[in-house]
């Protein structure tokens, strides 16, 4: 297991996220410039972003699905995925944090043990996450005037009548089709023998095959997105030279781009051959 005591590897990846339908990242609040009920969250430019939690949130949630198609049954030890919205479906509830607690000397040990696949990469509310995710910002965001955000109306449902209505009539804004963002992952310390940097880029590939959606509105067709890599570097902190290489120049060894995509064939082939 590799903590977070010290630097042990690192990998960088970075690219863009393209809009192949409009987006509608939410601010929650209703935008005075526009008038419109439903605004997109923008920077203090009006330019709109990603929050990385929710571009991460995306990534881990169809993560989930996967993995627990493929290791089905209860969370734990390395394997499948728990629930982290339902407290008694966590992989370590409450209660059993609280009996490891009464071990310190072994309390990281354990908890990493008794953590599913997911969690060990992801984090839990007990394990740090090994995968940081920056705010996806416009790829080109001189280019930004030249675009509108579009403004599309929406009505509430009566359930009984299966009617529009009355008084709930409402409109929101979202971010055009062929808009492009640029993203960029960081993978810490990751277990190479459990693949976890593999399970990563396995999701990513995902999103580069438009099969993930973001933001909401996506029964209205809203939030297919299509993922490009562009470039990778990594940091292997056990090599003294790379270490000291990465120390003076702040940048790590460039990764061919296909070797990383090939780590996702590497995880998947290992679920493969999984014992039962």
């Amino acid at each position: 297991m590799n903590d977070f005591h010290t630097l042990g590897y690192r990998l960088r990846l970075t690219g863009r996220l393209r809009l192949e339908t409009g987006l509608r990242v939410g601010s929650g609040l209703t935008d005075e410039i526009s008038g419109t009920d439903i605004a997109v969250i923008k920077d203090d430019q009006r330019r709109p972003y990603i929050p990385g939690s929710s571009f991460k949130g995306a990534l881990r949630a169809h993560i989930e699905r996967l993995v627990r198609l493929v290791e089905p049954g209860t969370p734990g030890h390395g394997r499948g995925a728990c629930n982290p919205v339902n407290r008694s479906e966590w992989c370590i509830t409450s209660e059993q944090m609280d009996a490891l607690r009464q071990n310190p000397e072994t309390l990281d040990d354990q908890v990493y043990q008794l953590s599913c696949r997911v969690c060990r990469v992801f984090g839990s509310p007990w394990l740090a996450s090994r995968v940081l995710v920056k705010d996806l910002l416009l790829a080109e965001p001189e280019l930004w005037f030249e675009r509108r955000y579009q403004l599309r109306h929406g009505v509430g449902i009566d359930r009984d009548s299966e009617t529009a209505s009355r008084g709930l009539l409402y409109d929101y804004e979202v971010v055009p089709a062929g808009t492009e963002f640029k993203w960029e992952i960081v993978i810490e310390n990751a277990n190479r023998e459990e693949a976890q940097d593999g399970l990563v880029i396995w999701g990513l590939r995902e999103f580069a095959n438009g099969r993930v959606q973001l933001g909401g509105g996506r029964s209205r067709g809203l939030g297919w997105v299509r993922l490009f890599f562009d470039e990778a570097e990594e940091v292997d902190a056990t090599d003294r030279n790379a270490l000291l290489e990465y120390l003076q120049t702040g940048k790590g060894r460039p990764v061919d781009r296909d070797a990383v995509l090939a780590r996702a064939a590497t995880f998947a082939r290992m679920l493969a051959t999984r014992e039962e």
